[in-house]
């Protein structure tokens, strides 16, 4: 006779021998902030994006996206914000360890002796990768992660309403088998509604898509791939 739950309940004197502390692990954090100072900044970037769009600019068929660093063509207020991006994503990372970046960055196994040593070395977020992406009624953005990349950076430009992200379940089994009743939650993939001027911040292994956009003014964004850097 198979063992089931209804062949094995137990009477009330042996309820203790059933309870169990029940843990929720492997959450993923994922920060979502507006600028301080947008107001100034949008706009101007804003134009200055557009014009990008029609010279120098990746087709991909589902959506355009700026060629070259961000950083480097977009003028002081690209720096300003990848700046501001740069320091956000640097308070993340300590609120979640509760470390400075230095001694967070000090405790991986690959720098053991390092730390062991006294060898403490000043440790920034850096920008490793920048650009702007055009969306036009009808483009979207197949789920996707950014290799190599400590955390990944969106920040919403312009838009005429809401700009929509999909932030994707990594548990990647979650979907292969249906056992009748799921522990692994009512939706696999969150979807987000951000307005110009906010920001998130993510891991760079957690897989996102941009939904259908219907508006016929574009969407723009920046995006930023951002790892640590030592001083």
């Amino acid at each position: 006779m198979p063992v089931s739950e209804k062949a094995q309940s137990p009477g009330p004197r042996a309820a203790d021998a059933t309870r169990a502390t029940v843990m929720q692990l492997f959450a993923t954090a994922v920060a979502r902030t507006r600028c301080p100072f947008a107001d100034e900044v949008n706009g101007r970037l804003a134009g200055l994006l557009a014009e990008r769009t029609g010279a120098g600019v990746k087709e991909f068929g589902y959506k355009r996206e700026t060629a070259g660093e961000f950083t480097r063509w977009g003028g002081q207020d690209a720096v300003r914000l990848s700046r501001w991006v740069c320091a956000v994503a640097g308070r993340f990372t300590e609120s979640l360890t509760g470390m400075p970046l230095a001694e967070a960055f000090g405790r991986s196994l690959d720098r053991e002796a390092e730390r062991e040593a006294g060898e403490v070395r000043a440790v920034a977020v850096g920008v490793t990768r920048s650009w702007a992406s055009h969306y036009r009624a009808g483009d979207r953005h197949e789920p996707h992660f950014h290799p190599n990349t400590a955390l990944s950076a969106v920040y919403y430009v312009a838009a005429p309403g809401v700009c929509e992200i999909d932030l994707i379940d990594p548990r990647p089994a979650v979907d292969y088998y249906d056992p009748g009743i799921t522990l692994a939650g009512e939706s696999h993939r969150v979807r987000l509604a951000c307005t110009p001027g906010e920001l998130l911040v993510f891991p760079g292994w957690l897989r996102h898509a941009v939904p259908p956009f219907r508006d016929e003014a574009p969407r723009v964004s920046v995006a930023w791939n951002l790892n640590y850097t030592l001083g």
